[in-house]
């Protein structure tokens, strides 16, 4: 958490913002005051400070202000500043001034013209985080009959009361429409008629909302690892996160027999999808434990999930080829007791909750969304965090303010989308279907696998940087080819790890 100091300045933004979505029909509030800037406590070459928002956009400040945490590091190059760059890391509930803070891997040649600003989404960080009272043990998160089913839906209801209360009124306005306007209040503090927007992996989702909403005030915009708010149905979006994390792993498995860092080249016949086939029957028998307590056992959907946090990064692939190594030794035994389950995150869920609808009644539905997605997946079963989101909203009580549809985003310059085909959380097609329904979008495709493409491929990075510096999108078919992990360049691990501290769920 960034800590802010007692000179904060704040900001009241007193005019209501319109709820419409046509765009065109949202209005900035009036006259807004300057940020008052100081030097941040963790980086004094880096700005931090706040600004003041209605909880409720519609109603303004007599229904409440939340202060909003921003981060600014300002452009090397002063004379050559072209304006700000806003940005966000994803999550849903990463930090925006973390980002910054960490050097948000940018380069040196944004960092030289832009303002890079990152602001804490409301609920987030510094800008008054979701609090949520204690409400016992969480039941499994995977259901085996009605009766689990029903009990992680009363859990979910009451997670619902117990962060509602705690938070208070802001619980039930995580939107990415709100903080899209908490985002066109800051360009305002700013004094800025336009801004430029890069966003990671969730942060795309709020991207194309303040795009939908403020057209006129963007300059240019990235998509980097797209989500795409207009695919329908909980099928849909759980199969798709299931392929994607299976296409990731199809990379790993063509990777690892020609690279002298896999740990199963010295495994005599040994084909990673079919050890890893191997290793799903008998997490399903019960018979693996988990890597460091051999009295837990390792269920499919732990082995699933340590394959889904390596696929975020290829650097990430020699330390799972060890991990699969030491699975495939382990004797062959009954192990009874279960590691519990992570307790659900309150403010994952209430941000999520508050944009996704994943509609599901009861353990049938829940049963064929299963099935759907291990049909889709065969090898990897299915996606934890694709798991995550959907059942995460199942039993709340308040829906989606705004549910998947259609985009209307009108009247923006061209927005350049980025996505890698081994994306293993935000799928290819995702970009796609975004590209599709953005008119004058432009795809560049990265052929290799990891999430953010702009930091996994100097190819990448040179067509995001010409797009944001000179406007330029690339022509339709573009792609970076695949890279390989380079275990030896230290700079790449460090980025590596600064993204796991960033982010310690590894999501969105």
């Amino acid at each position: 958490m960034i800590r802010l100091g007692r000179k904060s300045g704040a900001l009241l933004l007193c005019a209501a913002v319109a709820g419409a979505l046509v765009p065109g029909q949202v209005r900035a509030a009036a006259a807004p005051a300057p940020i008052s800037w100081h030097p941040c406590e963790d980086d004094r070459s880096i700005q931090c400070g706040t600004f003041t928002v209605p909880i409720d956009w519609a109603t303004g400040p007599q229904s409440g202000t939340v202060k909003i945490a921003v981060a600014r590091a300002k452009a090397t190059a002063p004379k050559e500043r072209i304006g700000t760059l806003v940005v966000n890391p994803g999550g849903p509930g990463g930090s925006g001034t973390e980002f910054v803070l960490d050097g948000s891997g940018l380069s040196k040649q944004l960092r030289r013209h832009y303002d890079i600003v990152g602001l804490d989404p409301r609920g987030v960080g510094g800008s008054r985080p979701v609090r949520c009272a204690k409400v016992g043990k969480a039941p499994p998160a995977h259901p085996r009959n009605q009766a689990d089913f029903a009990k992680l839906s009363a859990y979910q209801r009451k997670l619902y009361t117990a962060c509602r209360t705690k938070t208070g009124l802001l619980y039930d306005f995580l939107d990415a429409g709100s903080v899209a306007r908490d985002v066109d209040a800051l360009r305002a503090a700013l004094g800025e008629k336009k801004i430029s927007y890069y966003g990671l992996s969730y942060g795309t989702w709020l991207g194309q909302r303040y795009a939908e909403l403020f057209p006129g005030r963007v300059r240019s915009l990235v998509l980097d690892s797209t989500m795409d708010h207009s695919a329908p149905g909980t099928v849909r979006f759980s199969t798709d996160e299931a392929r994607a994390l299976e296409a990731g792993y199809a990379q790993f498995a063509k990777w690892c027999p020609t690279s002298k860092y896999c740990a199963l080249r010295k495994m005599k016949k040994t084909n990673p999808v079919k050890l890893l086939d191997a290793l799903m029957r008998r997490a399903e028998r019960g018979t693996l434990h988990e890597l460091d307590s051999p009295k837990e056992r390792l269920a499919p959907p732990g082995l699933a999930q340590m394959v889904r946090t390596s696929m975020y990064n290829p650097l990430s692939w020699a330390g799972l080829s060890e991990e699969l190594r030491e699975l495939s030794r382990q004797k062959v035994r009954t192990i009874k007791r279960s590691a519990p389950d992570e307790p659900p995150d309150g403010a994952f869920i209430g941000i999520l909750c508050a944009d996704w609808s994943f509609p599901v009644r009861n353990y049938k539905d829940l049963a064929a969304v299963r099935a759907h997605t291990r049909r889709a997946a065969p090898h990897v079963r299915f996606n934890p965090l694709g798991w995550e989101a959907v059942t995460a909203c199942i039993g709340r009580p308040r829906a989606a303010q705004d549910p998947q549809r259609p985009y209307r985003i009108i009247g923006t310059p061209p927005i350049l989308v980025v996505n890698g085909v081994g994306d293993p959380v935000t799928a290819y097609p995702w970009a796609r279907s975004v590209n599709r329904s953005i008119p004058g979008s432009a795809l560049l495709t990265y052929k290799g696998a990891g999430h953010g493409a702009y930091g996994l491929s100097p190819c990448t990075r040179k067509a995001v940087d010409t797009y944001l510096l000179h406007g330029r999108t690339p022509g339709w078919g573009a792609h970076c080819p695949a890279v390989a992990p380079n275990f030896n360049d230290t700079r790449a691990q460090r980025r590596l790890d600064g993204a796991r501290r960033l982010d310690g769920a590894r999501r969105f």
